[in-house]
């Protein structure tokens, strides 16, 4: 690796970090009139919004969420390297899940990882999203509880997208790195505190 592939590569980690550490959902159940620490306690994360501010709301914060693994991940990838773009998603989903100064976590950071997972193998990662996405869906609609609603979509999104980056793509090297950031999610998922 050459020094100017290691800068790009941490610079793409610490911007990663930097949109991951966005409170988007936060800001956006502001902008809908709903506190983020009020109503009992409840985080601000994308089903909180969903729940607290309505659909129209819950799509916004999903979206942006969505983008906080999207675009740095996309970037990167396409100004330096899929290594750059990975460093990037790792970034993100540190960011999302312990974010910088002490902010509000912004929930478990599901939709991160679905953003990043897609950028990173799109084939994989949009089928891998769906599946996440409905099977927390499922899970809040028959009254889970909201961290293992995110926990045992992370774990389906984690097990579909091995297989399919692995059936489509037969890289050992990519696999190890996708897999380190699904371990990074499913940390993130069971460690976010709820405020």
């Amino acid at each position: 690796m050459s020094p100017a592939d290691i800068v790009a590569v941490a610079f793409a980690a610490v911007t990663g970090y930097a949109v991951g550490s966005l409170p988007l959902s936060a800001w956006i159940a502001r902008a809908a009139g709903v506190g983020a620490h009020r109503d009992e306690g409840r985080s601000p994360d994308v089903p909180g919004v969903w729940e607290l501010a309505g659909p129209g709301w819950g799509l916004l914060a999903l979206t942006a969420d969505l983008s906080k693994g999207v675009l740095p991940v996309a970037v990167a990838t396409v100004t330096w390297s899929w290594g750059a773009g990975w460093a990037a998603g790792l970034g993100a989903l540190v960011g999302a899940s312990w974010p910088a100064l002490g902010r509000i976590p912004g929930g478990p950071g599901v939709a991160v990882f679905a953003g990043v997972a897609f950028a990173l193998a799109p084939p994989a990662g949009i089928i891998a999203m769906l599946l996440a996405l409905a099977v927390a869906g499922l899970a809040r609609l028959t009254g889970r509880h909201g961290r293992i609603a995110a926990i045992t979509a992370i774990a389906v999104g984690i097990g579909t997208y091995t297989l399919l980056f692995t059936a489509a793509y037969r890289d050992p090297a990519g696999l190890a790195a996708l897999l380190a950031l699904s371990l990074v999610a499913l940390l993130g998922s069971v460690s976010t505190r709820r405020s």
